[in-house]
């Protein structure tokens, strides 16, 4: 069993290393969209993992530094993307990178892992990171659809029986998978509403450009959908 939100290699294996082309060419088409080149062309993307987006966008242009706090993801990303730059960093050590970036990316739910107070201060980092008008991309889970999920499915992938179990304490959902009947890996966000995101990007200067789901515009974030994603701006 892993540490809670340490992403165990099973768990990389199971649902990181068959993420679809397309959803990655649809999120990194977002991000062209609401940073666009030239004026945003300096990145950072923050639990970038195995670099899946940092390969499209040095592609398109950008020039992508990445940080994880995994060794192994950021030597897998590494030797994926000669072109990008990566470090060993956790997104609460953020001051130690320069404020020199255009955007600031934190995407596939790697945003709420620690306790409310905690959370404002990495997306303080975040803004501290970006010139003026520069613009950071949320890409989270949703409170309003996540409660509406039964406690306990079961699904199979890739031949493996996988059983999740979700607990609520408060805004913080607690998952569980377990892997053929073995626990294998625990997760721990405290998960916000639109509203209540928006409401605390704002008070630490960040301004909403856009809320939406499914990296597009003209779909509204609101309980049908999992994930939402918010474009914000420092003032």
């Amino acid at each position: 069993m892993t540490l809670t939100n340490a992403f165990s290699k099973r768990w990389c294996g199971l649902f990181l290393a068959d993420v679809a082309a397309e959803h990655t060419e649809r999120e990194v088409e977002f991000v062209r969209q609401h940073l666009p080149l030239p004026d945003c062309a300096r990145l950072l993307d923050v639990a970038c993992g195995s670099g899946r987006h940092a390969r499209l966008l040095t592609a398109h242009g950008y020039s992508v530094l990445g940080v994880d706090r995994s060794p192994e993801l950021v030597a897998e990303a590494e030797r994926r993307e000669p072109h990008a730059r990566f470090q060993v960093l956790d997104m609460c050590d953020l001051g130690q990178l320069p404020s020199c970036f255009d955007g600031v990316l934190s995407l596939w739910h790697s945003f709420g892992f620690h306790d409310a107070a905690t959370n404002r201060t990495v997306l303080e980092a975040f803004r501290d990171r970006l010139r003026k008008r520069g613009r950071v991309i949320l890409d989270v889970y949703n409170r309003d659809h996540a409660t509406s999920r039964p406690l306990i499915e079961h699904a199979r992938r890739n031949g493996v029986s996988i059983e999740t179990r979700r607990t609520w304490l408060g805004p913080r959902l607690e998952l569980e998978l377990f892997y053929d009947g073995e626990l294998g890996d625990r997760f721990d966000w405290h998960l916000y509403s639109p509203d209540e995101l928006a409401a605390v990007c704002d008070e630490v200067g960040l301004e909403v450009v856009c809320t939406c789901a499914w990296f597009d515009p003209t779909v509204a974030a609101s309980s049908e959908h999992a994930r939402m994603q918010l474009v914000l701006e420092r003032r």
